[in-house]
C-alpha cells in the first residue's frame, strides 16, 4: 500500500537526511480520546481505563499515515498549511493498521474482558489504538504500531528508520511552498535519487489537492 506522512518542511527535510520518523506516543497525540473510546458510569472502572492508557502510553508508539495526499484539510493540519512536504512510503499491508472512525464511545465491560484470552486481551488493545471519533474520518488514516523499545531512543524521543518502516518512494511539495526543487534534489541524490518528486496544486472543480503536471512551474 502507498500511504503518505504529512510535515513541515525543515523536519522533511531532516527525516530524509537521516532515514528516519519521529515515533508518536499516546500522550504526544493531538485527539485526547486517543485510547479513550470505552466509556463506563463506574468511576474506578473510568480510572482503570485512564490507567491503562497511561500504562500502554508508556509501552507502544506508532507512526500515523493517510491513504491519500489529496486532502486540503490536511495539508492545512498537517502539511504546515500547505508550505510542507509529504513523504510516500510503500508499505506492506500486513504492517498496517487501519482507523477505525465510530460515531459513539462503546461501553466497557469489564467481566468480559477478564473472561478473554491473553491473545484476545491484545487485539483488544490494538482495536483501541486504531478507533478515533468519525469527525476524524477525513483523514483516512492507517497506522504502524510497535513497542517503543524497537525504536531509537534520542533525547527523549523516538524515531525508526525507513528501512523498518517501508520504502521510501516520493516527495510531495505543498501547493504554497517555497521550497526548491534542485534543493530537493539536493537532498535526495545521495541516499534515495530514484524517488520521485513532485508539486502539488488546488484542482480547478474540486475541492481537492492534485499533482501539478505541468514541471515547468516549478523550478
Amino acid at each position: 500500500m502507498m500511504v503518505y506522512h504529512f510535515c513541515n518542511e525543515q523536519y522533511g527535510l531532516q527525516n530524509i537526511e537521516k532515514s528516519r520518523l519521529k515515533v508518536a506516543t499516546v500522550m504526544d497525540l493531538n485527539d485526547p480520546f486517543e485510547m479513550m473510546c470505552l466509556s463506563s458510569e463506574d468511576p474506578e472502572t473510568r480510572k482503570s481505563l485512564r490507567f491503562f492508557k497511561g500504562r500502554i502510553a508508556d509501552l507502544y508508539g506508532m507512526l500515523c499515515f493517510s491513504r491519500t495526499y489529496a486532502s486540503p484539510v490536511q495539508w492545512g493540519h498537517y502539511g504546515d498549511r500547505h508550505k510542507g512536504i509529504c513523504l510516500a512510503f510503500e508499505i506492506d499491508d500486513s504492517s498496517l493498521h487501519t482507523v477505525e472512525y465510530r460515531n459513539g464511545r462503546m461501553i466497557f465491560d469489564p467481566e468480559s474482558y477478564l473472561s478473554k484470552s491473553k491473545e484476545q486481551k491484545y487485539d483488544f488493545m490494538l482495536r483501541q489504538l486504531r478507533i478515533k471519533h468519525s469527525e476524524w474520518s477525513y483523514e483516512k488514516e492507517v497506522r504502524q504500531i510497535f513497542l517503543l523499545n524497537k525504536s531509537q531512543s534520542i533525547d527523549g524521543l523516538y524515531f525508526m528508520p525507513f528501512s523498518e518502516i517501508g520504502s521510501l518512494r516520493q516527495v510531495i511539495v505543498g501547493c504554497n511552498s517555497s521550497l526548491k526543487k534542485s534543493k530537493l534534489a539536493a537532498v535526495l541524490r545521495r541516499d534515495y535519487p530514484e524517488v520521485e518528486i513532485f508539486k502539488v496544486r488546488t484542482a480547478f472543480k474540486q475541492y481537492k489537492i492534485v499533482r501539478n503536471r505541468d514541471d515547468d512551474l516549478w523550478l
